[in-house]
């Protein structure tokens, strides 16, 4: 392996005649060759390490997206079984809300029979509805 070096020297006289020499130096020392040799380990070491974090990395995904599906899994049965208890809740919630609508309506129908009720009450103490007439006494009213 040769490594080729050039140098450029300044020339030895001055003057118009003077020109510039271009010099090929094809020495290698011993501290060009360490440099080499650390230059390429570093490489070397550097793509081992990116290797080997690439492969971490991947391993760790994969155990993370297994991990996941069965968090997923987990959580969707859950969620299923909450939601079905919400369903049965709305459904009781339905069934007494009828029951409240029904009871009300009975209600209104009962206030609506005493009203009438009240009101013919009121009639007959002031002597209409059933009573045409005042009479002074009970003789008669009843068949003997």
């Amino acid at each position: 392996m040769a490594i080729a070096l050039l140098r450029v020297r300044a020339p030895k006289q001055k003057g118009a005649d003077a020109k510039m020499a271009v010099t090929l130096d094809l020495t290698i020392s011993i501290g060009t060759i360490l440099q080499t040799a650390v230059i390429a380990g570093g490489g070397v070491a550097a793509i081992v390490t990116l290797r080997n974090t690439v492969k971490t990395l991947k391993d760790q995904l994969k155990a993370d997206g297994e991990d996941n599906k069965e968090e997923f899994k987990a959580i969707r049965e859950q969620t299923g079984a909450q939601f079905a208890g919400v369903q049965s809740e709305l459904k009781k919630m339905s069934e007494i809300l009828i029951k409240q609508a029904l009871v009300e309506e009975r209600i209104l129908n009962l206030d609506r029979r005493v009203t009438s009720q009240g009101r013919q009450i009121d009639e007959l103490r002031r002597g209409e509805g059933f009573i045409r007439s005042h009479r002074s006494a009970v003789d008669g009213e009843y068949g003997a």
